[in-house]
Order: C-alpha cells, then sequence, then structure tokens
C-alpha cells in the first residue's frame, strides 16, 4: 500500500460510491448500503476497520486508515475482504464468484509481475544529432520496480558547470572504449530491454556510436504514458509535478534515470509502447494519431499562416526551408507563424531542399531524414534565439 501521490477525488454522491464497490466487487451486486471493511497489511498486524475514502481510478482507490490516507490496487483491496464478501452474497452469486476465481486469479498474476528492465539516459553537447558525440550516460537495472544494479559513466572536468546539467562541464565519452565495454557489459549481463523517456533520442546516439547492438529492444516511456493518460505536456519535468512527485528537474543523467524510476513506479504501465512498434492502448488496440480533424480550426490556422505572410517583422530567415517536428512548447502553428514572420517558408516535410529542422521532444521520422541529408537541427530554444526571441 502506498501514500497516494496522483489527484483524487471522492465520490459525488452514495450511487456514485455504490457503483464503484460493486464495480470492484467489493460488496454485491444487490447491496444497498456501505458495508465495513477492513485492512491488515504492511501497515499493521491485525486487521483494521477503513472506509474506502476516493477513487483516482479503476487501477487506485484511496483508503482512510486510521485517519490516514493510502492507496491500493481495487484488487489487492478485494483480497482483504474475501471472507466477509462472501457472508453478504447469495448462493447464486456465490457461484459465479467461484467461477470467476481463475481469471481473478490470473489478472492478479498480470498485476503482480516482476517487470525487469534497464532505464537509462544520455546527456549530449546540447545536439539533436548523434555525430556530435555523447558526454555521460546513466543506468539503473529494475527488478519488481527496485534497484538492483546502476551505473554512470562520464569523465567532469568542470564540477560548477557539471551541477547545470545538459551535458555541461563534461567530456567527451563516445569513443571511450573502457566505458562503452563496462555500458555493454551491464546490457549483457542483464539482458532486459532499455526504457528511455525520449527513447527513439537516446537509440539514435547509442546506435550511432556502437554503445548497443541493432537488436537491443527499446521501451518509450513518454509514449507509454500518452496511451495511459491524456495530458497537455509529456515532458519529465512536467510529469513528475502532474503526479506530485517533485518540482524541476536536474538535468543531469543519473539524476533523470531516478526521477524517472519513481514516475514508472506510479503509473506501472501493464503494457508498453516499444520502438518499432504501432502505438497501442492497454488494451493493445492500435492508437491512432491525434490528427487536427476539426474543420473549423484547420481554417483558423490556415488564416493564421497567410495573416503572419502579410506581417513580416525581419527577414532574419532570408527565405529559408523550415520544417518542424517533435513536441514543443509553442504550438505548431504558433512555431510556424514566427518561422513565417521572420522570412521563413514553411514546410511540412524534409527534402534536400530543407534549410533547417526544429526538433522538439519525441522527434519523429523527419529528425532521421534530416541528419542523413546532412541539414542544420535545431532545439526550440535555438529557433527562437536565431529570431531573437525570447
Amino acid at each position: 500500500m502506498l501514500q497516494n501521490k496522483r489527484k483524487w477525488r471522492t465520490f459525488d454522491s452514495i450511487e456514485e460510491e455504490l457503483g464503484k464497490l460493486r464495480e470492484w466487487k467489493l460488496i454485491s451486486s444487490k447491496a444497498t448500503e456501505v458495508k465495513q471493511f477492513y485492512y491488515k497489511g504492511a501497515y499493521t498486524d491485525k486487521p483494521l476497520e477503513c472506509e474506502v475514502a476516493g477513487f483516482v481510478d479503476n487501477n487506485e482507490i484511496i483508503l482512510n486508515v486510521n485517519g490516514e490516507l493510502h492507496s491500493i490496487h481495487p484488487d489487492y483491496f478485494f483480497d482483504m475482504q474475501r471472507k466477509e464478501f462472501l457472508k453478504d452474497i447469495s448462493s447464486e452469486e456465490k457461484e459465479v464468484y467461484e467461477g470467476s476465481k481463475k481469471v481473478k486469479s490470473d489478472k492478479m498474476k498480470k498485476v503482480n509481475k516482476k517487470e525487469k528492465f534497464i532505464i537509462v539516459d544520455i546527456e549530449t553537447p546540447g545536439s539533436f544529432s548523434p555525430k556530435d558525440g555523447i558526454r555521460e550516460v546513466a543506468a539503473i537495472v529494475v527488478e519488481d520496480y527496485e534497484v538492483v544494479d546502476e551505473l554512470h559513466l562520464a569523465i567532469v572536468n568542470n564540477e560548477e558547470e557539471y551541477k547545470k546539467g545538459y551535458g555541461a562541464g563534461l567530456d567527451s565519452i563516445e569513443e571511450n572504449q573502457r566505458l562503452k565495454e563496462e555500458f555493454k557489459t551491464l546490457l549483457s549481463k542483464y539482458k532486459y530491454p532499455i526504457v528511455a523517456h525520449n527513447a527513439s533520442f537516446d537509440r539514435s546516439f547509442l546506435n550511432y556510436w556502437n554503445w548497443v547492438d541493432k537488436d537491443q529492444k527499446f521501451y518509450c516511456s513518454m509514449n507509454t504514458i500518452k496511451t495511459i493518460e491524456k495530458l497537455d505536456s509529456y515532458k519529465l519535468v512536467d510529469l513528475l509535478k502532474h503526479y506530485n512527485i517533485k518540482d524541476g528537474q536536474k538535468h543531469t543523467a543519473m539524476e533523470d534515470v531516478f526521477d524517472l524510476l519513481e514516475l514508472l513506479k506510479i503509473v506501472k504501465p501493464e503494457k508498453w509502447s516499444k520502438l518499432g512498434d504501432s502505438s497501442t492502448d492497454n488494451n493493445g488496440s492500435k492508437i491512432k494519431r491525434n490528427y487536427e480533424v476539426d474543420k473549423e480550426k484547420r481554417e483558423e490556422d490556415k488564416a493564421r499562416l497567410e495573416l503572419a505572410k502579410e506581417n513580416i517583422i525581419e527577414n532574419i530567415l532570408e527565405n529559408k526551408s523550415i520544417v518542424f517536428t517533435g513536441d514543443t512548447l509553442k504550438s505548431r502553428v504558433e512555431m510556424s507563424e514566427l518561422a513565417i514572420k521572420y522570412g521563413g517558408i514553411v514546410k511540412s516535410s524534409v527534402s534536400k531542399k530543407t534549410d533547417i529542422l526544429v526538433v522538439g521532444e519525441n522527434p519523429g521520422g523527419k529528425l532521421s531524414k534530416a541528419q542523413e541529408l546532412g541539414i542544420e537541427i535545431l532545439s526550440e530554444d535555438e529557433f527562437l534565439k536565431l529570431i531573437n526571441r525570447s
């Protein structure tokens, strides 16, 4: 049982409470009142009376145990109540209950499945291009959400600069054979999939410098969380705040892998988004990309870009062809407006004629193509600095 960290809510009415308790099988389908519940587990050696105070979702309910709020999976809490539950239901419902034991057991096995993976994070010299090298690599081996091994690879040349994060104060290590072999030895010892928050980014650098084999399995935690919950931002720093883990992020590789572990302890995905696979939800159904389908909104965006052409501020970009990819803080239409107002020509795809690719988090195939063609690649911040905008 864990301390509750995510936002939760109480029941809006007694009807909703009864409905949810029936859904979680905590009361019988014909019950018209809430019964007494009991908790016995990590916090006590004997059963304690408790109440269901509210819930986060169907994977997390909130208990009031001795005046303290705790969270627990409904299935675990269900098991604690089974003896009391069987006293309250009819013989017909008992038969259904007994028949569903195997299904419940299989479900619990899935919940209790021992997860094994290696969380990896890298820091680069502020670059989206793998050829610019690697500054820092951190890895923690996780079994059942507990760290069983860890590895930190970096050569610090300036301790004060290093504290600033983003690979500052570090020497290049991409061609350091000793450090590379240490990393490969860890992967060989555990043979677990790698989990990275922006896995396509980390994999591109590790592949380029032969730190991983081409058949190494990568899971993307960012894409995984996108299938679980709809949020405004999936940046690690924003997710840490959303789940009440911490405010801020140091952007050093070792700190980031431990931050990601704390996030995954809460989310505990049932299905991971694997690089190279189509995105799927927790039921295995293919997820459609979130294309703009509202015709009125498309027309509005089109009008904004046409208006931008009539309001050129300064010709800094000199008719250069600009392409955007990935998630940026500013919306795509805002970024396109700025490019146009400062003399750029916005295109939707990368080609030999592309001058600049502006990259946000979780970029797609445009990044690889731009790297192959030797096109200039800028982050959102670098692009805004280029046009003298903060």
